[in-house]
């Protein structure tokens, strides 16, 4: 399997449903917003919509990823 480029991984993260609406980065479950976060660097685009993400939700970054490890 072909591994996405950041930006690719971003834009995927980030398309919403066509039915709900509801963008995929909303939908997946930590454990495995975790595995891609551990795929990419640090600093990258990804990681930061990943964080993002979790600070929306009320909760560190590292918190999650502590939990999903």
């Amino acid at each position: 399997m072909k591994t996405k480029t950041a930006k690719e991984m971003v834009e995927w993260l980030m398309v919403k449903n066509r039915r709900t609406g509801i963008r995929r980065i909303e939908i997946l479950g930590w454990r495995r917003l975790g595995a891609i976060y551990d795929m990419y660097k640090p600093g990258s685009a990804v990681r930061k919509a990943i964080n993002r993400e979790a600070r929306r939700c009320g909760y560190t970054p590292s918190t999650i990823l502590t939990l999903n490890a």
